[in-house]
């Protein structure tokens, strides 16, 4: 290709950032270039932004050894609805001062509400949002985390526990 015909591809290449056609002709040679928009995935709490902390309760149920927070989530995605989900690495919530106290996992799942909670792991999940209107799907989800406290008496376990909860979020093409 030509130095002309180069710069006339890139200049039609990089001329829109919304979906368009062009056709035109370089000496003699039909040309044909589409631009489209690439899905994009936007995760967040309702309202905005993201959760600094996600505070795990016994306070439902009978047994009070197990802990759980339910946040919700919305996820957007330009020009597409379907998404996965999976962890990048198993929960581990440990005692800030004592490593050697941690909690036991149970699950960390996600899904549109409590009744549809899919369990998560390293393998991928999928989802999907309500149909796209205008160029973005939107969907209401629930992320749930439920752990166990560890053994040991009252007052030798209490403390504060920390850990880091990493989720992917991908656009399923």
């Amino acid at each position: 290709m030509k130095g002309w015909q180069q710069v006339m591809a890139a200049w039609l290449l990089l001329a829109g950032s919304m979906v368009q056609a062009a056709e035109t002709t370089l000496g003699g040679v039909p040309v044909a270039v589409t631009l489209t928009n690439l899905p994009k995935i936007t995760v967040e709490k309702p309202g905005g932004g993201w959760y600094d902390t996600v505070t795990l309760s016994n306070s439902a149920g009978s047994d009070i050894t197990r802990y759980r927070a339910q946040v919700p989530i919305e996820v957007k995605i330009r020009n597409e609805r379907d998404f996965r989900v999976s962890l990048m690495n198993p929960l581990v919530l440990t005692h800030e001062t004592q490593p050697g106290l941690a909690f036991t996992t149970e699950e960390v799942a996600f899904g549109r509400d409590a009744g549809s909670l899919l369990a998560l792991g390293t393998a991928p999940v999928d989802f999907s949002n309500p149909a796209v209107v205008g160029d973005t799907s939107m969907g209401s989800y629930l992320l749930s985390v439920l752990a166990r406290q560890p053994l040991g008496v009252l007052g030798t376990i209490s403390g504060n526990y920390v850990g880091q909860l990493v989720l992917m979020f991908e656009v399923k093409v």
